[in-house]
């Protein structure tokens, strides 16, 4: 122990007898557990154990029962320990002549064990104490930590229902639980009324059915505003394994928070409006003198923000939604934006040889019903990352995020997203929203198709390697010729 001591204090005499080589073994073990726990990497435990002496049986007339109860150890029979007996065990023990503390009568051990056989220990004493404190029977420390797991599961399972965020690592084996990225953000009040929600959109539903149903030969139309960032990324890349940051290059770092809104109009027929209606937001809500880029399939708004307004709103109902084929029989299904809860506006702009009908979507179900939403937003994002990245790949001299630039770009992608190959893609947003019955046949989608098989071939215009594969001719195309030119066929 003092050849121990030395190493660490060198003030520690040395004893003058010499250590044999079992000895020195055992010092060297000894010096290297003390030197992983200072720095510590190795893991100490410390056990105490106590003893208990029996002092015979007046022993217990000393003994307060009433003491702490820390460290008292489980019985493995107090799992067959039942209410009634506890009830009955816990009466006589308050009956006592012997007062404690509070002045509660109590019985000793021995009479205790004589009365009720299956009181055997101080502990069991102190057990059947802290029922008559708590009401909560005692068991052995199995079932226990048993019945803890399962009311933790319990809670921990309402905190996932309830969208509440938590983090815990204890449970992931047991009850396949694991740390997942949040990939939605809900209000409390939208939680909240979710079953609420739910019955709307199922007499939302229904009433949309009953009016395909009462007039088979009606239009069914949804219209929705997406934003669409100027220069978009994906949100997920490769990395080597143990890396702390990840960065992406974009060409603007102020371009990807910065918007314009898009207004499709699609139909439950995979019908889509050649024109589409974009917001655009400028510096004083004017375009500059020289204007900007213009296609025929594109209605251009300025306002001072990208969010749309009421005037925005009229430009949009004469121009794009009532302009060019209207049927005779139409059903608009619209989201709970104040503009398009106003119907008196909307018939004001309709055809006098319209029959409209107008249904609107609840707030907070937008997102499970909204057939927009649901499947045609997503594809014309998701086309959007995989040009820009395509660009970044090849090093293309083009900015994706300049006004004409990315005008260009709304205009061919509207332009792609209007092949009858997509009609089927289009139905399957009124499906999943369940507004008809019939799933469509199989498709591919846009994205899949356009950036697919077949899309790196030789451009069939100038022979340049190629970008995309155009879904209405169905012949590859390279960057310039296709995003730049606008190829039309």
């Amino acid at each position: 122990a003092k050849a121990v001591t030395n190493i660490f204090d060198p003030s520690t005499p040395i004893p003058a007898s010499p250590l044999n080589s079992s000895e020195k073994k055992w010092m060297t073990r000894i010096v290297m557990m003390l030197r992983g726990a200072e720095a510590g990497e190795l893991s100490v435990r410390e056990r105490d154990e106590a003893v208990k002496e029996d002092l015979g049986e007046d022993s217990d007339v000393d003994w307060d029962y009433e003491d702490s109860n820390d460290g008292v150890k489980s019985h493995t029979g107090r799992h067959l320990w039942t209410k009634e007996k506890m009830d009955a065990a816990y009466a006589f023990y308050r009956s006592g002549t012997r007062k404690r503390n509070n002045d509660e009568g109590c019985q000793s051990l021995k009479v205790m064990h004589k009365k009720h056989s299956f009181i055997k220990t101080d502990d069991d004493v102190r057990a059947l104490r802290d029922y008559g404190r708590t009401g909560v029977l005692p068991t052995n420390r199995n079932a226990q930590l048993q019945l803890l797991a399962e009311d933790l599961d319990r809670e921990v399972t309402e905190m996932i229902d309830a969208g509440t965020e938590f983090h815990d690592c204890n449970l992931q084996a047991k009850y396949r639980i694991t740390s997942r990225h949040i990939t939605k953000i809900v209000s409390v009040k939208t939680n909240r009324d979710k079953e609420k929600t739910l019955k709307l959109l199922e007499e939302l539903r229904e009433k949309v059915q009953k009016i395909v149903e009462d007039h088979p030969d009606i239009y069914v139309w949804n219209c929705d505003q997406t934003g669409m960032v100027k220069e978009a990324h994906g949100k997920r890349t490769n990395a080597r394994v143990g890396s702390r940051t990840v960065e992406v290059v974009v060409q603007s770092k102020g371009a990807t928070t910065s918007s314009i809104t898009l207004l499709p109009i699609i139909g439950s027929d995979g019908y889509l409006k050649p024109n589409e209606f974009v917001q655009l937001g400028e510096p004083g809500g004017k375009l500059p003198q020289k204007g900007c880029f213009r296609d025929a399939n594109l209605e251009i708004a300025v306002g001072t923000s990208h969010i749309m307004g009421k005037e925005a709103a009229k430009e949009f109902y004469k121009k794009v939604l009532f302009n060019g084929f209207v049927p005779p029989k139409l059903l608009l299904i619209l989201d709970s934006w104040p503009c398009f809860k106003r119907h008196d506006k909307i018939r004001a702009a309709a055809p006098p040889n319209c029959q409209l009908f107008i249904m609107n979507i609840p707030p907070g179900g937008t997102s499970l019903c909204q057939p927009a939403d649901l499947s045609f937003n997503h594809q014309l994002k998701g086309i959007q990352k995989r040009l820009k990245s395509f660009i970044v790949a090849r090093k293309i001299d083009y900015k994706v995020s300049q006004r004409d630039n990315l005008l260009r770009f709304v205009s061919q992608l509207h332009f792609c997203m209007g092949a009858d190959r997509f009609k089927h893609f289009i139905q399957y947003g009124f499906f999943k929203g369940g507004f008809i019955k019939d799933r469509p046949p199989r498709f591919v989608a846009p994205k899949e198709y356009i950036f697919g098989k077949g899309s790196m071939a030789p451009c069939s215009v100038c022979s340049s390697r190629g970008c995309c594969i155009c879904p209405r001719c169905e012949k590859p195309y390279c960057f310039h010729c296709f995003w730049v030119l606008l190829h039309r066929c």
